[in-house]
């Protein structure tokens, strides 16, 4: 059964980002590139995303606009959950906020952070492995894979929890970023 792209991830809080990154680099995990991200999240003018376990942002990466439209999360040990993600146009941002805010939506918390991403190849499947730098919050690696069939949903949750343990990550953050912030 084929299903919307999803995205398989666990987050991890990180006391060494030096640690990590040498980690990376023993086990072969590939750098590709170093992001800033604004990530700018909506409130639905007449649905709780916090209660519906959905999300809606505006992502600037580097000042380049994606929106992404994340559905619930299914259960189990890592969160999986439907991701919907397309490029915006460049330079457009404030013009989509005027338009989503003249239909009520307003803006929840826009989260800043910056973001080293690795690529690492985990029994013949490629893994996303990032390092991201929260201001307030401080450090974590997300590891992340995109699934595209039902069948694969437990084959990627066991490649995220091996290569968390090659990486000794052990304190998982079940949290979004938004939600640590808003919990703050």
């Amino acid at each position: 059964m084929t299903l919307t792209p999803m995205e398989a991830e666990c987050k991890f809080r990180v006391h060494s980002p030096e640690e990590t990154r040498n980690q990376l680099q023993q086990m072969g995990a590939e750098f590709l590139r170093h992001e800033n991200h604004r990530d700018i999240y909506l409130r639905h003018p007449s649905r709780d995303f916090r209660s519906t376990d959905e999300a809606l942002r505006i992502r600037e990466i580097d000042g380049e606009p994606f929106i992404t439209y994340k559905g619930p999360r299914l259960a189990g040990p890592i969160k999986i959950r439907p991701e919907i993600e397309l490029p915006m146009v460049s330079g457009t941002t404030e013009d989509w906020l005027k338009i989503w805010g003249n239909l009520g939506f307003e803006i929840a918390l826009t989260v800043p952070k910056s973001r080293e991403v690795y690529r690492f190849e985990h029994h013949t499947r490629n893994l996303t492995i990032t390092l991201d730098h929260v201001e307030t919050l401080g450090y974590f690696t997300e590891i992340e894979r995109i699934v595209l069939d039902h069948s694969e949903i437990e084959l990627a949750q066991q490649d995220i929890q091996e290569v968390g343990r090659m990486l000794h990550l052990s304190e998982i953050e079940r949290r979004s970023y938004l939600g640590m912030l808003l919990g703050k």
